[in-house]
């Protein structure tokens, strides 16, 4: 009887040790693999959350970029007669940029502030996937201004500055100044 006994206990013993995992080892190795799982998720989800950024940045600078082709457009456009070719303007459409710029076609106006005038647009999905949803808006506003802030000279510079929302964010994107001698159009007074 103690043959089978002794021999019990080494039978016992080895089937402890070729049995697989305790449960130690299972606990362990289960939570293991939820830190490289979790690691692993998170990861991937700062990487998206990069692309979709990125996209989006990449995305908002060519809706500035088309808008800004439009008002070029609209600007060269401005006071040319095409029967004579050639631009025909006086010297008070000059001194006053504001007025002939709230003018184009493409400027749909409503003041915020004295001296402000803005549009907001919320481009679609049709420019990109990165706008579905209407999250993002694109604010123009500009503010006219005498060159070298002096109040006896006219307002013949123009700032356009954007603006971008998106969620909390609301950050200045850009800023252009416009001046109508930029083009040649008006004469300089001696």
């Amino acid at each position: 009887m103690k043959t089978i006994k002794n021999k019990k206990i080494v039978f016992l013993q080895k089937n402890r040790f070729n049995n697989g995992f305790g449960l130690v080892d299972a606990i362990l190795s289960l939570s293991l693999l939820a830190g490289i799982i979790t690691y692993g998720v998170y990861f991937s989800s700062l990487r998206l959350s990069t692309v979709y950024n990125s996209n989006l940045i990449r995305s908002v600078n060519k809706e500035i970029e088309r808008d800004i082709e439009r008002l070029k457009l609209d600007l060269w456009s401005l006071f040319y007669n095409q029967n004579e070719g050639k631009y025909e303007l006086s010297d008070l459409e000059c001194s006053d940029l504001a007025a002939n710029i709230i003018n184009l076609p493409s400027w749909n106006t409503q003041s915020n502030k004295s001296g402000e005038i803005s549009q907001s647009w919320r481009p679609g999905e049709e420019r990109s996937k990165v706008f579905s949803g209407n999250k993002v808006l694109i604010t123009r506003e500009l503010s006219i201004s005498s060159p070298l802030d002096d109040e006896s000279l006219n307002n013949s510079i123009g700032t356009l500055n954007y603006r971008v929302e998106w969620g909390v964010e609301n950050k200045h994107w850009l800023s252009i100044d416009l001046g109508a001698e930029a083009h040649s159009w008006c004469k300089q007074i001696i």
